[in-house]
């Protein structure tokens, strides 16, 4: 069983964040930030990727973004962020920002993904990098994931997943069975109601 370490790194503006913060349930979240308003209440996704990275890798992240699978069996999971974001705005009467994948940016509100094919020296598979602006809220956020050839499919939409969560302003659950655990479980690779009740009650 692989264990994957992930780190969010909060750069540029530094601002206080309740250090318990809770959803649902009572589980508790280390950190929870809402985007600023966005333009037709949808953010800017630009997924670029080193030469050695092929297309299939983007792909397969653009399928954790806009996978409809839902799996009903025992707790609902979802596979794509928006399909879960639609379904709890409209059950929590909320309204989420979506994610929109572009080929270009004509944007600053924006997450970008890049792809690489290097190793991280501090041992990470991926992190996430949030700027914020004058009132606290995101504005941007920079994720990398790295060694990507060598990940297998599951393993990139796990990560992805994972840090697609930090973009959108969650922090790490202490839920052991949950994907925004700090520590990524492989036996728990989708996007769980818990995830979903989180953004709800920061937006």
């Amino acid at each position: 069983m692989k264990y994957l370490l992930l780190s969010s790194v909060i750069i540029i503006t530094v601002i206080i964040i309740p250090i318990e913060s809770w959803a649902e349930y009572n589980h508790k979240w280390d950190e929870l930030a809402a985007w600023k308003e966005v333009k037709n209440n949808e953010i800017q996704v630009l997924i670029i990727r080193d030469a050695k990275v092929s297309q299939k890798h983007v792909d397969i992240v653009e399928d954790t973004i806009n996978s409809k699978e839902v799996d009903n069996s025992g707790k609902k999971l979802f596979q794509g962020w928006n399909e879960g974001i639609k379904q709890i705005s409209e059950s929590h009467g909320v309204t989420i920002p979506t994610l929109h994948v572009q080929s270009k940016l004509d944007s600053q509100d924006t997450i970008i993904i890049y792809l690489m094919d290097k190793i991280d020296t501090s041992g990470y598979d991926g992190y996430t990098n949030l700027y914020y602006d004058e009132n606290g809220n995101i504005e941007k956020a920079f994720v990398k994931i790295f060694n990507v050839d060598e990940l297998n499919e599951n393993q990139l939409k796990t990560i992805v997943r994972h840090e697609i969560g930090h973009a959108l302003g969650l922090g790490h659950t202490n839920e052991k069975n949950d994907l925004m655990q700090s520590i990524i479980d492989m036996r728990h690779t989708a996007i769980s109601l818990l995830d979903l009740q989180a953004l709800a009650r920061i937006y």
